[in-house]
């Protein structure tokens, strides 16, 4: 059986090793999200230690017995500097690893996510996609998340 727990500092490494598996399923999708040699010690100190360590940040992991099959991160943001918008939650990342998709444990993982920010008075959430990923477009689109911005670009 899945367990979701915060994560501790015993789950950091192994979540490292899933944000690769993440990274580079996004790589084969657009390389544009090619790593630097650097990459996974800087995403364990930046992004899941900082996270781990805030009162605005949650860092889940997903066990099945003492193995890491998932994670997630998320963080409360804002106040938006100029506009009247308040605190919002932000979701950096759901990631489960391949052979444990399709088990609702990504589902498990946001329905803990939104419990959290309801607790810290949060009332909107926002996340970032990559819109050649159609799977992780139709999995948000199921929880009821809509479209409000695009990020264009454009090589020179």
């Amino acid at each position: 059986m899945i367990e979701i727990i915060r994560a501790e500092k015993q789950h950091v490494a192994d979540i490292g090793k899933l944000w690769l598996e993440f990274i580079r399923f996004h790589q084969d999708i657009d390389p544009i999200f090619t790593l630097l040699d650097n990459a996974p010690s800087g995403f364990e100190k930046e992004m899941v230690r900082r996270l781990m360590k805030s009162p605005d940040g949650l860092v889940l992991v997903a066990l099945d017995k003492e193995q890491a099959v998932g994670y997630s991160l998320a963080e409360i943001q804002g106040p938006s500097k100029g506009l009247k918008r308040d605190h919002y939650g932000y979701i950096h990342h759901i990631a489960v690893t391949a052979k444990y998709r399709r088990q609702s444990i990504a589902e498990k993982m946001l329905g803990e996510i939104m419990k959290w920010f309801r607790s810290k008075n949060v009332e909107r959430f926002e996340l970032d996609i990559t819109t050649k990923n159609q799977t992780a477009y139709s999995f948000w689109e199921k929880h009821g998340f809509t479209d409000y911005m695009r990020k264009l670009y454009r090589s020179i």
